[in-house]
Protein backbone atom coordinates (compact mmCIF):
# COMPACT_ATOMS: atom_id res chain seq x y z
CA UNK A 1 0.00 0.00 0.00
CA UNK A 2 0.92 3.64 -0.33
CA UNK A 3 -0.36 6.83 0.51
CA UNK A 4 0.75 10.36 -0.11
CA UNK A 5 2.25 12.89 1.72
CA UNK A 6 2.08 16.78 1.14
CA UNK A 7 5.42 18.23 1.99
CA UNK A 8 5.47 22.23 2.31
CA UNK A 9 8.41 23.85 1.16
CA UNK A 10 9.73 27.21 2.68
CA UNK A 11 13.15 29.41 1.35
CA UNK A 12 14.51 31.54 3.60
CA UNK A 13 12.79 32.01 7.02
CA UNK A 14 14.85 34.81 8.43
CA UNK A 15 13.05 34.74 11.98
CA UNK A 16 9.60 34.96 10.27
CA UNK A 17 7.80 31.95 11.47
CA UNK A 18 4.49 33.58 12.39
CA UNK A 19 4.05 34.81 9.19
CA UNK A 20 5.70 31.37 7.54
CA UNK A 21 2.75 29.34 9.66
CA UNK A 22 0.04 32.24 9.01
CA UNK A 23 0.59 32.10 5.30
CA UNK A 24 0.89 28.19 5.22
CA UNK A 25 -2.13 27.94 7.17
CA UNK A 26 -4.01 29.94 4.75
CA UNK A 27 -2.87 27.90 1.49
CA UNK A 28 -3.63 24.67 3.19
CA UNK A 29 -7.59 26.11 3.50
CA UNK A 30 -7.45 27.74 0.16
CA UNK A 31 -6.32 24.19 -1.56
CA UNK A 32 -8.11 21.94 0.66
CA UNK A 33 -4.83 20.00 1.35
CA UNK A 34 -3.74 19.15 4.77
CA UNK A 35 0.13 19.61 5.26
CA UNK A 36 1.97 16.68 6.61
CA UNK A 37 5.42 18.56 6.74
CA UNK A 38 7.30 22.02 6.74
CA UNK A 39 10.79 21.76 5.45
CA UNK A 40 12.91 25.40 5.97
CA UNK A 41 15.71 25.44 3.87
CA UNK A 42 17.60 27.50 6.22
CA UNK A 43 18.42 30.78 7.66
CA UNK A 44 16.24 30.04 10.21
CA UNK A 45 17.58 32.38 13.15
CA UNK A 46 16.59 30.07 16.07
CA UNK A 47 17.07 33.61 18.03
CA UNK A 48 16.20 33.40 22.58
CA UNK A 49 18.30 36.07 23.59
CA UNK A 50 20.94 38.69 23.25
CA UNK A 51 23.74 36.74 23.03
CA UNK A 52 22.15 34.36 20.34
CA UNK A 53 22.01 37.88 18.69
CA UNK A 54 25.64 38.81 19.31
CA UNK A 55 27.38 35.39 17.26
CA UNK A 56 24.95 35.54 14.54
CA UNK A 57 26.60 36.64 11.29
CA UNK A 58 25.49 39.78 9.78
CA UNK A 59 26.21 43.61 10.38
CA UNK A 60 23.73 44.69 14.02
CA UNK A 61 22.28 46.92 12.02
CA UNK A 62 19.89 44.11 10.40
CA UNK A 63 19.69 42.35 13.90
CA UNK A 64 16.24 41.81 15.14
CA UNK A 65 15.25 39.01 18.29
CA UNK A 66 12.35 37.62 15.72
CA UNK A 67 9.29 35.38 16.55
CA UNK A 68 11.11 32.50 17.71
CA UNK A 69 11.78 32.84 21.12
CA UNK A 70 7.87 32.59 21.44
CA UNK A 71 8.27 29.02 20.22
CA UNK A 72 10.76 28.27 22.59
CA UNK A 73 8.98 29.40 25.65
CA UNK A 74 6.22 27.63 25.01
CA UNK A 75 4.04 30.60 24.30
CA UNK A 76 3.22 29.47 20.89
CA UNK A 77 3.38 25.98 19.26
CA UNK A 78 4.38 24.91 15.73
CA UNK A 79 1.00 24.12 14.12
CA UNK A 80 3.10 21.52 11.50
CA UNK A 81 5.62 19.49 12.20
CA UNK A 82 8.46 21.07 10.67
CA UNK A 83 12.27 20.21 10.18
CA UNK A 84 14.77 22.61 8.49
CA UNK A 85 18.41 22.93 7.94
CA UNK A 86 21.47 25.96 9.11
CA UNK A 87 21.96 28.52 6.60
CA UNK A 88 24.84 31.00 6.79
CA UNK A 89 22.40 33.77 9.24
CA UNK A 90 21.92 31.69 12.41
CA UNK A 91 22.56 31.61 15.69
CA UNK A 92 25.93 30.14 15.16
CA UNK A 93 26.06 29.51 19.36
CA UNK A 94 22.48 27.98 19.55
CA UNK A 95 23.11 25.18 16.27
CA UNK A 96 26.61 24.09 18.42
CA UNK A 97 24.39 23.17 21.30
CA UNK A 98 22.68 20.57 18.87
CA UNK A 99 25.32 20.14 16.17
CA UNK A 100 24.24 16.49 15.91
CA UNK A 101 20.83 17.53 15.82
CA UNK A 102 17.50 17.87 17.97
CA UNK A 103 14.50 19.95 18.69
CA UNK A 104 14.73 23.75 18.95
CA UNK A 105 11.42 24.10 20.09
CA UNK A 106 8.13 21.35 20.25
CA UNK A 107 7.74 20.20 17.09
CA UNK A 108 10.97 22.49 15.17
CA UNK A 109 13.33 19.84 14.78
CA UNK A 110 16.98 21.17 13.75
CA UNK A 111 18.50 18.50 11.47
CA UNK A 112 22.55 19.45 13.03
CA UNK A 113 25.30 20.38 10.39
CA UNK A 114 24.49 17.15 8.28
CA UNK A 115 21.76 14.42 8.88
CA UNK A 116 19.49 11.72 8.09
CA UNK A 117 16.22 11.57 9.35
CA UNK A 118 12.99 9.77 8.09
CA UNK A 119 9.13 11.02 7.70
CA UNK A 120 5.89 9.27 7.25
CA UNK A 121 8.22 6.90 5.02
CA UNK A 122 10.09 9.68 3.59
CA UNK A 123 14.39 9.83 4.06
CA UNK A 124 15.45 12.91 4.11
CA UNK A 125 19.54 14.25 4.24
CA UNK A 126 20.09 17.75 5.04
CA UNK A 127 23.31 19.90 5.62
CA UNK A 128 23.80 22.85 7.28
CA UNK A 129 25.53 26.31 6.49
CA UNK A 130 27.10 27.83 2.82
CA UNK A 131 30.53 26.66 0.39
CA UNK A 132 33.92 29.19 1.29
CA UNK A 133 36.65 27.27 -0.05
CA UNK A 134 38.95 29.06 2.40
CA UNK A 135 36.94 27.16 5.35
CA UNK A 136 35.92 24.10 4.01
CA UNK A 137 38.78 21.95 5.06
CA UNK A 138 39.20 23.10 8.46
CA UNK A 139 37.77 21.28 11.24
CA UNK A 140 35.08 22.09 13.85
CA UNK A 141 37.92 24.75 15.47
CA UNK A 142 35.73 27.57 16.48
CA UNK A 143 35.28 27.83 20.61
CA UNK A 144 33.11 30.05 22.55
CA UNK A 145 33.08 32.91 22.91
CA UNK A 146 32.79 32.76 18.99
CA UNK A 147 33.90 36.27 18.20
CA UNK A 148 35.33 37.50 14.59
CA UNK A 149 35.54 35.59 12.14
CA UNK A 150 34.72 32.31 13.84
CA UNK A 151 31.33 33.59 13.96
CA UNK A 152 30.91 33.76 10.26
CA UNK A 153 32.92 30.25 9.50
CA UNK A 154 30.40 28.59 12.03
CA UNK A 155 28.33 28.93 9.10
CA UNK A 156 30.81 27.24 6.22
CA UNK A 157 30.15 23.44 5.53
CA UNK A 158 33.05 21.50 6.26
CA UNK A 159 34.49 18.99 4.08
CA UNK A 160 33.89 16.49 7.30
CA UNK A 161 30.18 17.01 6.94
CA UNK A 162 30.15 16.28 3.28
CA UNK A 163 32.68 13.13 3.51
CA UNK A 164 29.92 11.99 6.40
CA UNK A 165 26.82 12.30 4.03
CA UNK A 166 28.82 10.40 1.14
CA UNK A 167 28.86 7.52 3.07
CA UNK A 168 24.79 6.84 2.81
CA UNK A 169 24.35 3.79 0.82
CA UNK A 170 20.74 3.71 0.75
CA UNK A 171 18.33 5.86 -1.68
CA UNK A 172 17.37 9.67 -0.17
CA UNK A 173 14.03 10.74 -1.39
CA UNK A 174 15.14 14.33 -0.11
CA UNK A 175 18.06 16.05 0.25
CA UNK A 176 17.85 19.99 2.22
CA UNK A 177 20.29 22.44 1.94
CA UNK A 178 21.08 26.31 2.09
CA UNK A 179 23.00 26.92 -1.21
CA UNK A 180 22.70 25.72 -4.30
CA UNK A 181 24.64 23.12 -5.78
CA UNK A 182 27.32 24.35 -7.98
CA UNK A 183 26.32 24.35 -11.43
CA UNK A 184 22.77 23.14 -10.87
CA UNK A 185 21.15 26.63 -12.90
CA UNK A 186 22.75 25.18 -16.23
CA UNK A 187 19.75 22.52 -15.86
CA UNK A 188 17.15 24.74 -15.49
CA UNK A 189 15.78 28.09 -17.52
CA UNK A 190 19.27 30.20 -17.15
CA UNK A 191 17.52 32.99 -18.95
CA UNK A 192 14.81 33.19 -16.67
CA UNK A 193 17.11 33.41 -14.02
CA UNK A 194 19.21 36.04 -15.39
CA UNK A 195 16.16 38.26 -15.81
CA UNK A 196 15.14 38.40 -12.73
CA UNK A 197 18.63 37.90 -11.26
CA UNK A 198 20.79 40.30 -13.71
CA UNK A 199 23.62 40.49 -10.88
CA UNK A 200 24.11 36.61 -11.33
CA UNK A 201 26.03 36.54 -14.69
CA UNK A 202 29.12 36.98 -13.26
CA UNK A 203 29.20 34.05 -11.33
CA UNK A 204 27.38 32.08 -13.47
CA UNK A 205 29.96 33.12 -16.46
CA UNK A 206 33.03 32.26 -13.94
CA UNK A 207 31.16 28.65 -12.74
CA UNK A 208 30.78 29.80 -9.17
CA UNK A 209 27.08 29.96 -8.50
CA UNK A 210 26.59 27.29 -5.88
CA UNK A 211 28.62 24.96 -3.86
CA UNK A 212 30.87 22.57 -5.48
CA UNK A 213 30.24 20.04 -2.36
CA UNK A 214 26.59 20.26 -2.71
CA UNK A 215 26.95 19.32 -6.50
CA UNK A 216 29.30 16.38 -5.25
CA UNK A 217 26.44 15.13 -3.13
CA UNK A 218 24.18 15.81 -5.65
CA UNK A 219 26.27 13.27 -8.31
CA UNK A 220 26.50 10.38 -5.56
CA UNK A 221 23.02 10.63 -3.90
CA UNK A 222 20.83 11.56 -6.41
CA UNK A 223 17.34 11.89 -4.21
CA UNK A 224 14.20 12.52 -6.02
CA UNK A 225 14.01 16.10 -5.02
CA UNK A 226 16.62 18.70 -3.50
CA UNK A 227 15.33 21.93 -1.94
CA UNK A 228 17.94 25.24 -1.20
CA UNK A 229 17.42 28.58 -0.84
CA UNK A 230 20.25 31.36 -0.11
CA UNK A 231 19.53 33.18 -3.43
CA UNK A 232 16.08 34.64 -2.78
CA UNK A 233 14.90 33.62 -5.94
CA UNK A 234 12.91 31.02 -7.35
CA UNK A 235 14.42 28.51 -9.54
CA UNK A 236 13.48 24.88 -10.63
CA UNK A 237 15.82 22.71 -12.28
CA UNK A 238 16.04 18.62 -13.23
CA UNK A 239 19.47 16.82 -13.70
CA UNK A 240 18.33 13.59 -15.72
CA UNK A 241 19.76 10.23 -14.34
CA UNK A 242 22.14 9.28 -17.22
CA UNK A 243 23.78 13.26 -16.63
CA UNK A 244 26.55 13.94 -14.50
CA UNK A 245 26.65 17.42 -13.03
CA UNK A 246 29.74 17.41 -10.86
CA UNK A 247 32.26 14.49 -12.32
CA UNK A 248 35.59 16.03 -10.45
CA UNK A 249 34.76 14.14 -7.47
CA UNK A 250 36.26 14.92 -3.58
CA UNK A 251 39.61 15.59 -5.50
CA UNK A 252 37.82 18.09 -7.24
CA UNK A 253 37.54 20.95 -4.58
CA UNK A 254 39.58 23.24 -3.41
CA UNK A 255 41.92 23.18 -1.03
CA UNK A 256 41.90 19.22 -2.21
CA UNK A 257 41.97 20.47 -6.25
CA UNK A 258 45.27 19.20 -7.48
CA UNK A 259 44.04 21.61 -10.56
CA UNK A 260 45.54 24.95 -11.72
CA UNK A 261 43.35 28.24 -11.11
CA UNK A 262 41.74 28.51 -14.37
CA UNK A 263 38.73 30.29 -15.78
CA UNK A 264 35.91 28.37 -17.21
CA UNK A 265 35.86 28.38 -20.61
CA UNK A 266 32.15 27.19 -20.98
CA UNK A 267 30.16 29.73 -20.48
CA UNK A 268 26.37 29.67 -20.24
CA UNK A 269 25.60 29.78 -23.93
CA UNK A 270 22.12 30.55 -24.81
CA UNK A 271 21.62 33.19 -22.61
CA UNK A 272 23.22 36.81 -23.31
CA UNK A 273 24.69 37.85 -19.54
CA UNK A 274 22.83 41.11 -18.96
CA UNK A 275 24.58 44.04 -17.58
CA UNK A 276 24.91 43.31 -13.26
CA UNK A 277 22.58 45.90 -11.71
CA UNK A 278 21.85 45.35 -8.28
CA UNK A 279 17.99 45.85 -7.07
CA UNK A 280 18.57 48.85 -4.60
CA UNK A 281 15.71 47.98 -3.06
CA UNK A 282 16.68 44.51 -1.36
CA UNK A 283 19.29 44.61 1.10
CA UNK A 284 20.73 41.28 0.27
CA UNK A 285 21.37 39.26 3.62
CA UNK A 286 23.43 36.50 1.77
CA UNK A 287 26.02 38.86 0.46
CA UNK A 288 26.33 40.27 4.57
CA UNK A 289 27.61 37.04 5.78
CA UNK A 290 31.39 38.17 6.15
CA UNK A 291 31.16 41.23 6.38
CA UNK A 292 30.21 42.80 9.43
CA UNK A 293 30.10 45.87 11.10
CA UNK A 294 31.17 46.26 14.94
CA UNK A 295 34.63 46.15 13.99
CA UNK A 296 35.16 42.17 13.76
CA UNK A 297 38.36 41.23 11.90
CA UNK A 298 36.94 39.92 8.56
CA UNK A 299 39.14 36.87 7.04
CA UNK A 300 40.57 38.48 3.75
CA UNK A 301 39.60 34.57 1.34
CA UNK A 302 41.61 33.68 -1.59
CA UNK A 303 40.18 33.11 -4.63
CA UNK A 304 38.92 29.91 -5.27
CA UNK A 305 40.44 27.90 -8.60
CA UNK A 306 38.08 27.59 -11.41
CA UNK A 307 37.38 24.21 -12.38
CA UNK A 308 37.36 22.87 -15.75
CA UNK A 309 34.63 20.93 -16.58
CA UNK A 310 33.31 18.81 -19.62
CA UNK A 311 29.34 20.02 -18.72
CA UNK A 312 26.54 19.93 -21.03
CA UNK A 313 24.89 22.98 -22.00
CA UNK A 314 21.87 24.67 -20.21
CA UNK A 315 18.45 23.31 -21.01
CA UNK A 316 16.35 25.80 -20.99
CA UNK A 317 12.57 24.77 -20.78
CA UNK A 318 9.55 27.37 -20.41
CA UNK A 319 9.59 28.47 -16.99
CA UNK A 320 6.11 29.23 -15.24
CA UNK A 321 5.47 32.97 -14.85
CA UNK A 322 5.97 34.91 -11.41
CA UNK A 323 2.70 34.76 -9.23
CA UNK A 324 1.77 36.71 -6.42
CA UNK A 325 0.39 33.18 -4.37
CA UNK A 326 3.06 30.63 -3.90
CA UNK A 327 2.61 27.84 -6.43
CA UNK A 328 1.46 24.32 -6.04
CA UNK A 329 3.35 21.31 -6.75
CA UNK A 330 1.30 18.22 -7.88
CA UNK A 331 3.71 15.05 -8.16
CA UNK A 332 2.57 11.61 -8.97
CA UNK A 333 5.16 9.42 -8.54
CA UNK A 334 5.19 6.72 -11.50
CA UNK A 335 7.76 4.96 -9.54
CA UNK A 336 6.46 4.06 -5.97
CA UNK A 337 9.37 2.37 -5.04
CA UNK A 338 11.44 5.58 -5.05
CA UNK A 339 11.59 5.63 -1.42
CA UNK A 340 12.04 2.19 -0.72
CA UNK A 341 15.25 0.81 0.20
CA UNK A 342 17.41 -1.86 -1.06
CA UNK A 343 18.26 -4.89 -0.05
CA UNK A 344 19.57 -5.18 3.54
CA UNK A 345 22.82 -3.12 3.74
CA UNK A 346 23.89 -5.78 6.91
CA UNK A 347 23.09 -8.73 3.94
CA UNK A 348 24.86 -6.82 1.13
CA UNK A 349 27.77 -5.97 3.33
CA UNK A 350 27.96 -9.45 4.55
CA UNK A 351 28.57 -11.14 1.52
CA UNK A 352 31.25 -8.68 1.22
CA UNK A 353 33.24 -9.92 3.62
CA UNK A 354 37.23 -10.63 2.73
CA UNK A 355 37.53 -14.74 2.65
CA UNK A 356 40.47 -16.76 3.10
CA UNK A 357 41.07 -16.75 -1.02
CA UNK A 358 42.50 -13.42 -1.23
CA UNK A 359 39.65 -11.14 -2.16
CA UNK A 360 41.26 -7.78 -2.80
CA UNK A 361 40.27 -5.11 -0.78
CA UNK A 362 38.78 -2.65 -3.41
CA UNK A 363 36.66 -5.23 -4.28
CA UNK A 364 35.19 -5.81 -1.32
CA UNK A 365 34.76 -2.23 -1.59
CA UNK A 366 32.73 -2.24 -4.47
CA UNK A 367 30.54 -5.27 -3.65
CA UNK A 368 29.37 -3.17 -0.58
CA UNK A 369 29.04 0.58 -2.67
CA UNK A 370 25.78 -0.84 -5.00
CA UNK A 371 25.47 2.32 -6.84
CA UNK A 372 21.84 4.56 -5.80
CA UNK A 373 19.78 3.88 -8.18
CA UNK A 374 20.00 6.42 -11.43
CA UNK A 375 16.67 8.85 -11.11
CA UNK A 376 16.43 12.40 -12.42
CA UNK A 377 16.80 14.60 -9.46
CA UNK A 378 14.35 17.96 -9.45
CA UNK A 379 15.63 20.77 -7.49
CA UNK A 380 13.64 23.53 -6.30
CA UNK A 381 15.06 26.81 -4.70
CA UNK A 382 12.50 29.11 -3.10
CA UNK A 383 12.52 33.04 -1.94
CA UNK A 384 12.57 34.58 1.55
CA UNK A 385 9.27 35.16 3.33
CA UNK A 386 7.75 38.43 2.48
CA UNK A 387 5.06 40.02 0.21
CA UNK A 388 4.90 38.80 -3.42
CA UNK A 389 7.79 36.17 -3.09
CA UNK A 390 7.51 33.04 -3.91
CA UNK A 391 9.00 31.34 -0.52
CA UNK A 392 6.24 28.59 -0.29
CA UNK A 393 5.43 25.50 -2.12
CA UNK A 394 3.15 22.14 -1.79
CA UNK A 395 4.98 19.10 -3.53
CA UNK A 396 2.49 15.76 -3.22
CA UNK A 397 5.03 12.65 -2.70
CA UNK A 398 3.70 9.14 -2.80
CA UNK A 399 5.57 6.77 -0.09
CA UNK A 400 4.70 3.08 0.97
CA UNK A 401 2.37 2.71 4.34
CA UNK A 402 4.04 0.52 6.51
CA UNK A 403 1.45 1.75 9.83
CA UNK A 404 -1.77 2.45 8.05
CA UNK A 405 -3.95 5.02 10.10
CA UNK A 406 -0.58 5.97 11.66
CA UNK A 407 0.29 9.41 12.25
CA UNK A 408 3.49 10.47 10.60
CA UNK A 409 6.47 11.26 13.20
CA UNK A 410 10.26 12.00 12.82
CA UNK A 411 12.19 8.93 13.44
CA UNK A 412 15.97 7.98 13.31
CA UNK A 413 17.84 6.89 10.41
CA UNK A 414 19.70 3.15 11.24
CA UNK A 415 22.40 4.12 8.38
CA UNK A 416 23.28 7.33 9.86
CA UNK A 417 23.17 6.58 13.07
CA UNK A 418 25.73 4.02 12.12
CA UNK A 419 27.41 6.43 10.17
CA UNK A 420 27.95 8.94 13.09
CA UNK A 421 29.35 5.88 15.22
CA UNK A 422 31.79 5.02 12.16
CA UNK A 423 33.00 8.42 11.08
CA UNK A 424 33.49 9.95 15.45
CA UNK A 425 36.91 8.60 15.22
CA UNK A 426 37.78 11.37 12.33
CA UNK A 427 36.09 14.19 13.45
CA UNK A 428 38.42 17.22 13.01
CA UNK A 429 38.59 19.91 15.67
CA UNK A 430 41.71 22.75 14.70
CA UNK A 431 42.23 24.14 11.80
CA UNK A 432 44.29 21.56 9.95
CA UNK A 433 42.45 20.24 6.79
CA UNK A 434 41.10 17.92 7.48
CA UNK A 435 42.51 14.44 6.18
CA UNK A 436 40.92 11.30 4.55
CA UNK A 437 40.98 8.37 7.06
CA UNK A 438 43.60 5.83 5.77
CA UNK A 439 40.90 3.31 5.26
CA UNK A 440 39.21 5.41 2.65
CA UNK A 441 39.50 4.26 -1.05
CA UNK A 442 38.03 6.21 -3.69
CA UNK A 443 34.86 4.42 -5.26
CA UNK A 444 34.55 2.89 -8.98
CA UNK A 445 31.02 2.95 -8.77
CA UNK A 446 30.61 6.76 -8.43
CA UNK A 447 34.18 8.21 -9.27
CA UNK A 448 36.14 10.44 -6.69
CA UNK A 449 34.34 9.19 -3.87
CA UNK A 450 36.05 8.33 -0.91
CA UNK A 451 34.23 5.82 0.56
CA UNK A 452 34.94 3.99 4.06
CA UNK A 453 35.05 0.01 3.25
CA UNK A 454 31.24 -1.18 3.52
CA UNK A 455 32.26 -3.91 5.92
CA UNK A 456 33.19 -1.44 8.37
CA UNK A 457 29.71 0.27 8.06
CA UNK A 458 27.78 -3.06 8.45
CA UNK A 459 29.66 -3.60 11.69
CA UNK A 460 28.45 -0.17 13.14
CA UNK A 461 24.73 -0.82 11.83
CA UNK A 462 24.94 -4.45 13.27
CA UNK A 463 25.66 -2.54 16.48
CA UNK A 464 23.17 0.38 15.88
CA UNK A 465 20.25 -2.32 15.52
CA UNK A 466 21.46 -4.48 18.27
CA UNK A 467 21.78 -1.35 20.75
CA UNK A 468 19.44 1.65 19.10
CA UNK A 469 16.55 -0.23 17.25
CA UNK A 470 16.49 -3.45 19.67
CA UNK A 471 12.59 -3.41 20.05
CA UNK A 472 11.92 -3.35 16.25
CA UNK A 473 13.10 -1.78 13.03
CA UNK A 474 11.91 1.50 13.42
CA UNK A 475 13.23 4.29 16.73
CA UNK A 476 10.56 7.46 16.85
CA UNK A 477 12.75 10.50 17.81
CA UNK A 478 12.12 11.15 21.84
CA UNK A 479 9.96 14.88 21.84
CA UNK A 480 12.68 15.52 24.76
CA UNK A 481 13.41 18.98 23.80
CA UNK A 482 13.69 21.93 27.51
CA UNK A 483 14.42 25.12 27.61
CA UNK A 484 17.53 25.99 28.89
CA UNK A 485 18.43 29.26 27.89
CA UNK A 486 16.80 32.39 29.38
CA UNK A 487 14.45 34.50 27.01
CA UNK A 488 12.77 37.95 26.55
CA UNK A 489 9.92 38.68 28.55
CA UNK A 490 6.64 38.48 27.10
CA UNK A 491 5.10 41.17 24.56
CA UNK A 492 9.39 42.27 23.06
CA UNK A 493 8.55 42.61 20.09
CA UNK A 494 9.73 40.88 16.95
CA UNK A 495 11.85 43.90 15.73
CA UNK A 496 14.21 43.91 19.37
CA UNK A 497 17.77 44.19 18.97
CA UNK A 498 18.33 45.25 22.40
CA UNK A 499 20.43 47.98 21.50
CA UNK A 500 22.90 45.74 18.98
CA UNK A 501 21.22 48.09 15.90
CA UNK A 502 22.31 51.01 17.52
CA UNK A 503 22.95 51.77 21.61
CA UNK A 504 19.47 54.00 22.49
CA UNK A 505 18.54 53.93 18.55
CA UNK A 506 15.29 53.27 17.24
CA UNK A 507 14.43 50.10 14.53
CA UNK A 508 12.20 49.62 11.85
CA UNK A 509 9.73 47.17 11.37
CA UNK A 510 9.07 45.15 8.25
CA UNK A 511 7.14 46.71 6.02
CA UNK A 512 3.43 45.22 5.38
CA UNK A 513 1.80 47.97 2.62
CA UNK A 514 3.48 48.84 -0.88
CA UNK A 515 5.83 50.81 -2.47
CA UNK A 516 9.45 51.22 -1.97
CA UNK A 517 11.28 49.57 1.09
CA UNK A 518 7.98 47.44 2.24
CA UNK A 519 8.26 44.39 1.90
CA UNK A 520 11.28 43.96 -0.37
CA UNK A 521 13.68 43.47 2.32
CA UNK A 522 14.40 47.03 2.65
CA UNK A 523 13.74 48.98 5.64
CA UNK A 524 9.53 49.75 5.93
CA UNK A 525 8.41 52.99 6.14
CA UNK A 526 5.91 52.39 9.10
CA UNK A 527 6.20 52.78 12.39
CA UNK A 528 8.89 52.12 15.00
CA UNK A 529 9.47 50.13 18.19
CA UNK A 530 11.92 51.32 20.84
CA UNK A 531 14.75 49.24 21.11
CA UNK A 532 15.14 48.41 24.88
CA UNK A 533 18.78 46.94 26.23
CA UNK A 534 18.34 43.56 27.51
CA UNK A 535 17.26 43.38 31.18
CA UNK A 536 19.12 41.03 33.35
CA UNK A 537 22.17 38.81 33.80
CA UNK A 538 24.03 38.25 30.23
CA UNK A 539 22.75 35.02 28.78
CA UNK A 540 25.98 32.51 28.61
CA UNK A 541 27.13 32.07 25.15
CA UNK A 542 26.93 27.78 25.02
CA UNK A 543 24.48 25.97 27.58
CA UNK A 544 25.09 21.92 27.23
CA UNK A 545 21.83 20.70 25.44
CA UNK A 546 20.59 17.63 27.49
CA UNK A 547 19.40 16.27 23.85
CA UNK A 548 23.26 16.02 22.43
CA UNK A 549 23.88 14.45 25.71
CA UNK A 550 21.34 11.38 25.63
CA UNK A 551 22.13 11.24 21.48
CA UNK A 552 25.84 10.63 22.47
CA UNK A 553 25.00 7.81 25.16
CA UNK A 554 22.78 6.61 22.83
CA UNK A 555 25.66 5.82 20.38
CA UNK A 556 28.43 5.09 22.69
CA UNK A 557 30.10 8.24 21.54
CA UNK A 558 31.49 11.24 23.00
CA UNK A 559 30.75 15.13 22.25
CA UNK A 560 33.77 16.27 21.63
CA UNK A 561 32.38 19.96 20.80
CA UNK A 562 32.33 20.22 24.72
CA UNK A 563 34.50 17.43 25.80
CA UNK A 564 31.94 15.47 27.89
CA UNK A 565 33.09 11.60 27.64
CA UNK A 566 30.45 8.77 27.74
CA UNK A 567 32.10 4.89 27.98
Amino acid sequence: MHRKLTIAVEGCCHGQLDDIYRHLLQQQQRLRKTVDLLVICGDFQAVRNVTDLETMSCPNKYKQVGGFYRYYTGERKAPIPTVFVGGNHEASNHMRELYYGGWVAPNIYYMGASGVVKFGGLRIGGITGIFKDYDYAKGHCETPPFRGPGRASMHHVRSYEAFKMLQIRKPLDIVVSHDWPLFIERYGNTAELLRRKPFFADEINRGDLGSPANAMLLERLRPAWWFSAHMHVRFEAEVASHESIFAEGWNGIPPYSSKSSERMQDSVAGAEAPVAVANQDEIVMSALSDDEEDGSPVCEPPSRPRLALNLPPPKHSVAEEASAEPAVCEVAQAEPDLASEPADATAVAASAEPSNDGVHEQEVLEAADPKIPGRPTRFLALDKCLPRRQFLEFIDIEVPDSAPGELPQLEYDDEWLAILRLCHPHMPLSELPFSLPAEARMSNVTPGIPLLPGAMLARELDWVRSNVFSGGDRMFIPPNFMPMAPTPPPGTPDSASFGLAGQGASIWNRGRGRGRGSGRGGHAQGHRQSDAEWVGPRPHVVYPNPQTDELCKLLGIEDKLTQRRYK
